[in-house]
């Protein structure tokens, strides 16, 4: 479990089964904006057409999550005109997703022209 601060917010980050929680039933991880908790599935299977490096997609869903929570914390979750497929909780998958695995590219140059 750790705790991270999203713009002036604290939100948990828990890594639980779908025995454990049955939020995780068809999804990788959610975001629950009324707790302020980020909750990644680390559920082991014996399917052979699981991902092979686990570790590297639980990071890059733990990323999509966190953006969620950006979103959320930035008002961006409601009362915005996206022109994109929405989720149930208002905010565009294919946005977030862009972000979340777009950002890592854009935070190495930014690091390489010290923009930071």
């Amino acid at each position: 479990m750790n705790n991270i601060n999203i713009l002036g917010t604290v939100y948990t980050i828990l890594y639980q089964a779908e025995d454990e929680n049955e939020k995780l039933k068809n999804v990788d991880g959610y975001t629950d904006f009324s707790i302020k908790e980020i909750v990644i599935d680390v559920t082991e299977t014996d399917d052979v057409m699981r991902i092979s490096d686990i570790e590297a997609y639980r990071k890059k869903v733990l990323r999509h999550e966190i953006i969620h929570a950006f979103m959320h914390e930035s008002g961006l979750d409601c009362n915005a005109s996206w022109s994109l497929l929405e989720t149930d909780n208002g905010q565009p998958e294919q946005i977030v997703d862009w972000i979340a695995i777009q950002f890592p590219k854009i935070l190495k140059v930014y690091k390489e022209l010290e923009l930071l």
